[in-house]
C-alpha cells in the first residue's frame, strides 16, 4: 500500500490532511483520508482496507490486535460545561478534548514500542487501535499504556475493550470474499463489550478500564 502521510500540516493534491505524526506505522500506512479534528485514519478508507490488510498478517501465521477506545460520557462533559457557564461554548471544549485525544494517541503511536499499527476512528470522540501483536498480553500492554497516556491528557475518563486474533479466529468458512464480514463480526462484538461497560458505568455498577474478550 502506497503511504500519503508527511509532516506537512497543509492538504495534500488529494484533499486530505497530513499529520506528524501519522496515525499509521509499518505496513499499515494507507493512502486513505484522515480525521480532520484527531489525525486518525477516517474509518471509511480505513474500513476499506481493513479485510485485506487482516487476511495478510493472518495468513502470513502473524497475530494482530483489535481495540477500540471511548472517551466516557464525552456528551455529558460538553453539556455539564455549558451548563456551568452560559458563556461557555460546550461543543468546542469537546473539539478540544478530541483534537488533544489525537495529539496524544499520535505521539503515543510513535513512541512506544508499536512497530507495524493504525490509529483510526468512527468520527467522534472512539479510538481504533490496530497492529500485529507479539501475544495477547503484549497487545493489552500496549492499549494500557496508551489508556495511561491518554488519561493523563483528558479531563475524562477512557475505557477500551480488546481482542487479539490469529489464524485459530478464523472460522474455516472464510473465504476471500468473506474477510469483510468476518471484519464485521469481529467490530460488532468489541463494540457490544464496550457498550455493555458503558451500560455498567451508568447503572453504577462494576466496569473495567480494559476488557479483554475473545473471538474464537
Amino acid at each position: 500500500m502506497t503511504c500519503g502521510y508527511g509532516r506537512s500540516m497543509g492538504p495534500s493534491s488529494s484533499g486530505r490532511r497530513e499529520w506528524f505524526p501519522p496515525p499509521a506505522i509499518g505496513s499499515w500506512w494507507m493512502s486513505a483520508r484522515d480525521d480532520p479534528l484527531t489525525g486518525f485514519v477516517a474509518w471509511p478508507g480505513f474500513f476499506a482496507r481493513l479485510p485485506g490488510m487482516l487476511a495478510e498478517h493472518l495468513h502470513a501465521g502473524r497475530s494482530v490486535g483489535f481495540a477500540i477506545g471511548e472517551v466516557n460520557d464525552l456528551s455529558g462533559y460538553i453539556e455539564g460545561l455549558s451548563a456551568a457557564d452560559a458563556r461557555a461554548v460546550g461543543h468546542l471544549a469537546g473539539v478540544e478534548l478530541v483534537t488533544r485525544l489525537g495529539a496524544t494517541a499520535r505521539d503515543w503511536l510513535h513512541d512506544d514500542d508499536v512497530r507495524d499499527g493504525c490509529l483510526a476512528t468512527f468520527g467522534r470522540g472512539e479510538i481504533v487501535l490496530v497492529a500485529v501483536a507479539r501475544s495477547e498480553t503484549a497487545f493489552v500492554s500496549h492499549v494500557g499504556r496508551l489508556r495511561a497516556g491518554l488519561m493523563d491528557a483528558l479531563p475524562r475518563n477512557v475505557s477500551f475493550v480488546a481482542t487479539v486474533l490469529d489464524a485459530r479466529s478464523v472460522p474455516h468458512s472464510v473465504a476471500n470474499d468473506a474477510w469483510r464480514d468476518f471484519c464485521v463480526q469481529v467490530i460488532g462484538r468489541v463494540e457490544r463489550a464496550l457498550f455493555a461497560q458503558t451500560s455498567a458505568r451508568r447503572h453504577h455498577r462494576p466496569s473495567l478500564p480494559i476488557v479483554t474478550i475473545s473471538v474464537r
